[in-house]
């Protein structure tokens, strides 16, 4: 398994791709809109198989079409991240051995501006209390990985979950087969830092903590 790629979000797009394209080494590349959900993204890679998806408001779709929770969002964070590299429907029978509450497998896709259609399928958990600490996880199926056509930014130089309920997220991550550190502290927070030839940039979650993406 590997870290897939992480959402930040911010209301302006373009404010957003000029933040990436001064603090790292390439400027993110526009990805499309998402059709019916009031956004649209531009991506940076991160390495081969790793990405990082900028996540804005399409101002030619109506706000009335973004999530309330996503419409609520104030300032600019983390807003949730997936993970790959697993067989999915083996991933979701381990949930449900551990005792933990899995979706379906739920197939997407969307074009890009190029032409190129993306496919993909994801699987999250549900019920479990610690939005968007927890991630959820997508199979590219026969699609080109979206971090191979993205400009590379810079890598992904750590991610890290920190919980004041530290023992019982653990637990959930063994049960998924996920090797991600969960450190102890007074509030729930997603920290990655992102590293390019211009240094260390530190990206954190919001607060108060997203329920994240909802499979």
């Amino acid at each position: 398994m590997r870290i897939d790629h992480l959402v930040w979000y911010t209301a302006d797009l373009d404010e957003g791709r000029r933040h990436f394209a001064e603090a790292m080494d390439r400027a993110p590349l526009y990805g499309g809109e998402h059709p019916g959900e009031g956004t649209a993204n531009a991506v940076m890679a991160l390495g081969p198989e790793t990405y990082l998806e900028i996540l804005g408001r399409d101002s030619a779709q109506s706000a009335d079409a973004l999530d309330p929770e996503v419409s609520r969002l104030e300032g600019k964070g983390l807003y949730h991240w997936a993970v790959g590299g697993a067989v999915l429907a083996e991933v979701a029978e381990r949930a449900k051995r551990g005792g933990l509450d899995g979706g379906a497998l739920v197939p997407g896709g969307r074009i890009k501006p190029d032409g190129k259609r993306l496919f993909w399928t994801c699987w999250g958990l549900r019920n479990h209390g610690f939005g968007s600490l927890v991630p959820f996880f997508i199979d590219w199926m026969d699609s080109e990985h979206p971090a191979r056509s993205a400009p590379l930014g810079g890598k992904l130089a750590s991610l890290e979950i920190r919980t004041p309920e530290a023992v019982r997220l653990r637990r959930i991550f063994d049960v998924l087969g996920l090797d991600v550190p969960v450190a102890e502290a007074a509030e729930p927070e997603v920290v990655a830092t992102l590293e390019s030839t211009k240094g260390r940039l530190a990206l954190s979650s919001f607060a108060p903590l997203p329920r994240g993406y909802v499979i």
